[in-house]
């Protein structure tokens, strides 16, 4: 296996099954056409060997474990810079890092927000600012292409104004990126999150973009 700690940049792909497939194929595209730099891939999830054979995964590193578990058990060596990219759809991952690394557990935040889609599952809430379904390549311009016109909502500022009229401090990641599919978050913000909430207390964890969220609230201690 590759000595990752050794790269000074790489992508972390963390998803599998079809969901990798396209995130795959995106990432690819946009080395291709030079939009991102090429760098090193790594794919982590509990499927993530049942990519071999797919033409995007050629020359890509499959590791078979639980996203959040690898990287709890790597946070000391990743490079700073290195970029973890989250699945699409799925569990919310950057909350169960945290949830793991810190000790404390998670439970999801009471519906009570104001919004055409909102499902508790378990430990998270997933909110949708839509009344439709959107595809997973939308890059949410400021012109809704559904509506046609600009969009009136933002779900990360709705997610920090809730937890702060309920008092508690909110960690929201807002993944980024030059292209949809690619979207990302440096090891640096997830480790500096890592060592605000091992202070203890209660935390939102939210992981949104402008559109669509998940949140759950994490108590440490």
């Amino acid at each position: 296996m590759r000595d990752w700690c050794a790269e000074a940049v790489l992508l972390l792909l963390l998803g599998d099954d079809g969901f990798g497939r396209l995130q795959l194929r995106q990432i690819r595209e946009a080395m291709a056409s030079r939009r991102v730099a090429e760098q090193p891939i790594l794919v982590v999830g509990e499927r993530a060997h049942a990519l071999q054979g797919d033409p995007a995964a050629d020359g890509v590193e499959l590791c078979d474990e639980a996203p959040e578990t690898y990287l709890v058990r790597m946070q000391a060596n990743l490079p700073l810079d290195c970029r973890v990219i989250p699945p699409p759809v799925g569990r919310h991952l950057f909350a169960r890092f945290l949830s793991a690394q810190s000790g404390g557990s998670l439970t999801a935040p009471p519906p009570a927000f104001q919004l055409p889609f909102v499902r508790p599952q378990d430990d998270v809430i997933y909110l949708s600012a839509a009344a439709w379904t959107c595809p997973v390549t939308c890059t949410a311009p400021r012109v809704c292409p559904r509506i046609g016109w600009e969009r009136t909502w933002h779900l990360p500022s709705l997610l920090r104004g809730w937890a702060r009229e309920q008092g508690v401090p909110s960690i929201v990641f807002t993944p980024r990126g030059p292209s949809s599919g690619l979207e990302s978050v440096s090891a640096a913000r997830l480790m500096a999150a890592g060592r605000r909430v091992r202070r203890g207390g209660q935390f939102l964890v939210a992981t949104a973009a402008p559109c669509h969220a998940a949140a759950s609230l994490l108590r440490v201690g």
